[in-house]
Parts: C-alpha cells; structure tokens; sequence
C-alpha cells in the first residue's frame, strides 16, 4: 500500500521532468487576425491593394481623415497601393505578420507608421505616383456628353488596355472637362439583359472626376454646367438643406446666388461636408414628378469634402423610362 502511494507521488515529478528534457515546440509566430487602419494623413483613403507574389488582395476604406476602421489582416509580406483619390501610394516590403495597426499620417507626404504586437513601430516612405498629369501635361481625352448605355471606347477611344484599376474594376485616367483636368474613374457596368462581353464590361456604369478643392475650381465648375443648361436641384451643407423646386417665388437666376452665397459661406468656414445635385433646367419639373425620367438625361452630383481638400463630381447617365444607370 505504501509502495504504491509513492509510485502514485512520483508520477508528476517524472512528467517535469521529461517535459524539461523534451520541451514542447513552440507554435510559429501567426499574424495578428485584424489590422486596423488609421487614417491621420491630409488625404481620402479610398482602399488598399495587397499584393504578395501574384495573389492581390483588395480592401475597400473609404476613409476620410481622422476615420479609422478593423479589416482582415492577410499575414505575410506585402507590397502596398494606397488609393488616395488623387494618387497612388506604393509601399514595398510590408512585414504584416506581426502588425496591429498601420498608420497614415500626416506629419509627411506619403507616410506609413507600422505597429507592431511587440510594440515596435516602424516608418516607411512610399513611392506616389499621381493620378492627375503632370504640369503642363494634357489629359488622356476630353468628355463632351456622358449618355446612358455608351460604351467605354465612346467615352475615350485612348483608353490603354492596361490602364491601372481600382478595387470595383473602375478604369483610372485623365479627364478634360469643363476646362480642367480631372483624376477620372470609368466604373464599367452592363445594361440589363445584355450578355457580358468577352474582353469584360465595356459598357459605362458611372463616371467619378476628382481634383483639389478651391473655389475658383468650384465656380468655373458651375458656370461650365450653368451653359450647360444646368440649374440646382438640390443642396446640402452643415445645418443646411436646400431644394430648389420649392423655391417657387425664386426665379433661377436668384436661386444661383443663393446657392453661391451658401457655399461661399461654406469654404470660408474651413470644415465639413457639403453636395450639390444639378439637373438640366428644362427637365427638372418632370424629374421632381417622374418616378423615373421620360427620356435620357445626365446628372451631376457635387460632393465638397473640406477634411481632404477634395471635390468629387459623381456623373450618372439615365436612359429614359427605365430610371437606372
């Protein structure tokens, strides 16, 4: 009995024994399962390519200044493409394995700050590649009209078949439009009950244009669209909101100025969002009325961002009687 109880003892001293002749492997170091993204930067995060050998991985963000958010983190090393908008940021080498936070700041142009779960941080400068031309430089191709169903060699037939895409397959280029080069975004789209077309879809879905915010950008804007037989729709701003069909003692001309004045107002506060929807003159009583539009017409949406210094011109082409793009 009593041999038995010391054999019962020793039992847990030979387990440590063996386990500190023979210790266990340790697990290999695995990544962090979420990154969180910080947007510190100056500028609109739109979304982040991964790239590791030739798997590419794609993020949407969406992401004004001062916004952060949790994606998947894919582990590994990888080369980064920022999508700012403007501009591409191009990171190489990022050890991900260990990072818990990636952080864009704005102290510099192009700057990313990696945390890791250690508690190490390290900086690392990017490559940028603009999205506008340079200087002088003229844009891939002018647009005079965008109508609904027109394919993408109708919109610019200098298109390069190797044009550099963001994460929804939307054609990136250079714009001229109302005077003015534009950072473009061709996002394609097919027509309802059309086949798909072998090299893709050539078909035009919506159209984005983007340049740094002013107001002399903002003002020659509009007035290329007031000649365009463009008038407001309507309007939003900070504590503000504005439809211009109700304003029916208002003759157009007065409506303008009181658009104006608000935006004036706007820009000079320094701070905050604002759109403006413009729609052809002659068509606006019958859109207000219309579940859908009797025949094609092209709208312009104005989005003013004052956080990145960004103006956004959303483009959308409606075939008459259907209401869609």
């Amino acid at each position: 009995m009593k041999l038995a109880r010391r054999r019962v003892f020793l039992l847990p001293l030979l387990l440590c024994a063996l386990a500190w002749a023979f210790p266990a492997e340790r697990p290999s170091a695995s990544p962090t399962a979420s990154l969180t993204i910080s947007n510190q930067s100056r500028h609109d995060l739109l979304n982040i390519r991964f790239r590791q050998g030739r798997s590419m991985y794609f993020a949407r963000l969406d992401m004004a200044p001062g916004a952060r958010d949790d994606i998947e983190n894919p582990g590994g090393t990888a080369d980064l493409r920022v999508d700012t908008g403007l501009a591409f940021w191009f990171f190489k080498a990022v050890p991900l394995n260990q990072a818990r936070r990636l952080t864009f700041c704005g102290e510099h142009t192009a700057c990313l700050i990696l945390e890791q779960s250690d508690n190490i941080s390290r900086h690392l400068a990017a490559t940028v590649q603009s999205l506008l031309p340079a200087g002088l430089s003229r844009p891939v191709c002018s647009l005079n009209q965008f109508r609904p169903g027109m394919t993408m060699q109708e919109v610019c037939s200098l298109l390069a078949p190797d044009s550099p895409r963001d994460d929804n397959d939307a054609v990136l280029t250079s714009l001229g439009f109302a005077g003015m080069v534009w950072a473009a975004r061709l996002a394609p789209g097919q027509p309802a009950g059309a086949d798909s077309s072998p090299s893709g879809h050539d078909r035009l879905g919506h159209l984005e244009l983007r340049r740094e915010l002013t107001a002399a950008t903002l003002d020659s804007l509009l007035q290329t669209l007031y000649a365009q037989g463009y008038a407001p729709w309507q309007a939003e701003l900070p504590g503000l909101d504005m439809n211009f069909t109700e304003m029916t003692d208002q003759d157009t001309a007065r409506q303008k100025d009181i658009l104006h004045q608000a935006l004036r107002c706007f820009l000079q506060s320094g701070r905050g969002e604002a759109t403006v929807m413009l729609a052809p003159a002659s068509m606006l009583p019958a859109l207000v009325d219309a579940d859908a539009p009797q025949r094609d017409v092209q709208l312009f949406t104005l989005t003013l961002r004052q956080s990145s210094m960004t103006l956004l011109v959303d483009v959308a082409a409606y075939r008459g009687g259907e209401g869609g793009r």
